[in-house]
This record gives C-alpha cells, sequence and structure tokens, in this order.
C-alpha cells in the first residue's frame, strides 16, 4: 500500500514538474517572439502586393457548383 503512495506522489510530481517546464518556455518564447517582432515590423498594407480580381474565380466555382448540382 505505501508503494502505492510513493508512486502515486512521484507520477504527480512528475507530471506538475512538467506542466510548469512546459508554462514556463512557453512564456520565454512569447516574450522572445514579441521582442522580435519589435525588431522585424510588418511592412505596411501600402507596400504590399495589389490586390486580385477574383470575379474570374468566382465565374468558376458558380460555373463547377451549377454542374454539380
Amino acid at each position: 500500500m505505501a508503494e502505492g503512495f510513493v508512486l502515486l506522489i512521484i507520477g504527480m510530481v512528475t507530471v506538475f514538474g512538467f506542466l510548469q517546464l512546459m508554462v514556463s518556455t512557453m512564456n520565454l518564447s512569447a516574450k522572445f517572439f514579441i521582442k522580435l517582432a519589435e525588431r522585424h515590423p510588418e511592412p505596411s498594407a501600402a507596400a504590399a502586393a495589389p490586390s486580385m480580381d477574383l470575379t474570374g474565380i468566382a465565374i468558376a466555382i458558380a460555373a463547377a457548383k451549377s454542374k454539380t448540382r
């Protein structure tokens, strides 16, 4: 009976330690990526590629849907 409790405590401490390690790692990586994002800002919308005309794609999708009905 005592061996079971020892095994229970060891298992619970192991899981708790792993969860603490995982949460700490996630917090540190979040801080790292926030700093990284400040160093490399996203390009502005004006510098992005021009928008595409999607009417041809919409026509092709509508044609495909009409054939399957």
